[in-house]
């Protein structure tokens, strides 16, 4: 199985919907014998880009086809995109995905159509395709910048002009960056040690974060086997600082999985005190312990439990992280399938995020803090969330944060991270105190 072929099955596979991951992973794990990390690394490069991209490599490519794009066989159809992605967004030389996609035509069984693959590509890769094309905003957002017609909508409703930026900047996946252990480690000693072990570390914005390019996965490295570090977004990481837990306290993190903000929260209490961190999905659960045992917390206890519910068997809490399910708009750049959201049922979200943030707010003690965070854009599930609580919950309060990054928007209503303003993923947080 050659990177190529795995690829554009991965895509095949992907058209009868499923979460892009889990579909490439499907097809490595059915790979005999397994590609090596290398040849993997190439064929999620060609599945993740072709994807991302699909609008407007079949904008492109219908342009040289006599059939549109989305009549011909499934085999040829992934080919000629898994093809042209490569040639104008891979750097792969155009002869090569040329000449690799026509062979792989025919090893699909698809002979008949291995000219006319060679004369599309050919002519498509060469092709030159301008914003300035599309005239409408929202056929621009839609082809040009590759989403759906109801995120398109969104963005250019919520951000007008400023929605072709935030858009442009989704193309590009922000740094890594880490949280260090600092109940083991410093971020001196952990930074000699990562480099000793092969991989580029630079000093993040503010203590225990740092910026990482890795040799390879996060989860080979010894420090993190060690649980010297946790990989975190700085966004993500901000959310966790906001809630400024302290030794010793009662803290509550209501949607706690993956688990890495419990994790910064554990370590901002220097393992003292109570985290109680709740879990809706049963299997999330045992993920959440395991983080914990990794980096030797043992003040926070993993739960299942409905965060839409409020828990009568429990304290009353100093402080609380309501870290909500959303819509995800935020994470295009991560997630590609997100691109392509229909946006239905966001009311039933919205009606989720609130209730989840009013059990927040009934299990705070009198004078705590509520932390209310989202990884979207969209206005609806952020600030007009927080407007919404504060008409219903009058004795309560936004703070500005303590520490924020250049670019965010800190306004009344809690502070927006966008994309091409910092560098980070999309992301909303809301202090929230009594008054």
């Amino acid at each position: 199985m050659t990177p190529r072929r795995l690829a554009v099955k991965a895509l095949m596979h992907q058209e009868q919907a499923g979460y892009a991951n889990l579909v490439l992973d499907a097809e490595l794990k059915k790979c005999a014998p397994p590609l090596d990390g290398r040849d993997a690394a190439f064929a999620a490069r060609i599945f993740y880009t072709t994807l991302e991209r699909l609008p407007l490599l079949d904008y492109i490519l219908n342009q040289f086809t006599k059939k549109p794009v989305n009549k011909l066989d499934a085999p040829v159809r992934a080919v000629l995109r898994a093809g042209l992605a490569q040639a104008r967004y891979m750097n792969v030389p155009l002869p090569a995905a040329v000449n690799e996609s026509v062979k792989l035509t025919k090893a699909l069984g698809k002979a008949s159509a291995a000219g006319m693959v060679n004369a599309v590509l050919r002519r498509a890769a060469s092709a030159k395709v301008c914003e300035s094309e599309f005239a409408d905003p929202l056929d621009r957002l839609a082809t040009y910048y590759c989403l759906s017609r109801p995120v398109a909508q969104l963005f250019y409703e919520q951000f007008g002009e400023e929605a072709f930026p935030l858009a442009a900047a989704f193309y590009d996946k922000p740094k890594t960056t880490i949280r260090v252990n600092t109940l083991r480690t410093n971020d001196a000693a952990l930074t000699a040690l990562l480099q000793s072990e092969g991989h580029t570390v630079t000093p993040g914005p503010w203590a225990g974060a740092l910026v990482i390019e890795f040799a390879g996965s996060p989860a080979a490295s010894a420090a993190f086997k060690e649980g010297l570090f946790h990989v975190q977004g700085l966004a993500s990481q901000l959310a966790a600082l906001c809630v400024d837990a302290k030794p010793g306290q009662q803290v509550l993190d209501l949607c706690a999985a993956p688990g890495g903000k419990s994790l910064t929260l554990a370590e901002a209490m220097q393992d003292k005190g109570q985290l109680v961190s709740g879990e809706f999905v049963p299997t999330r659960v045992p993920l959440l312990q395991r983080s914990f045992d990794r980096c030797g917390v043992t003040c926070a206890v993993a739960v299942e439990n409905d965060a839409t519910r409020h828990n009568p068997g429990w304290p009353k809490f100093d402080r609380v992280l309501c870290d909500v399910p959303c819509s995800g708009l935020g994470v295009i750049a991560k997630k590609p399938d997100i691109r392509y959201k229909d946006l239905d049922g966001i009311e039933n979200l919205l009606a989720t995020q609130q209730k989840i943030l009013q059990n927040g707010a009934d299990s705070l003690a009198e004078n705590g803090r509520l932390v209310y965070s989202t990884c979207t854009v969209n206005y609806k599930e952020n600030q007009a969330q927080v407007e919404k609580f504060l008409s219903a919950n009058p004795d309560f309060h936004v703070v500005e944060p303590e520490t924020a990054l250049p670019g965010a928007d800190i306004g009344p209503l809690g502070t927006l991270f966008l994309p091409h303003k910092t560098g980070t993923d999309g992301f909303f947080v809301a202090i929230l105190e009594r008054k």
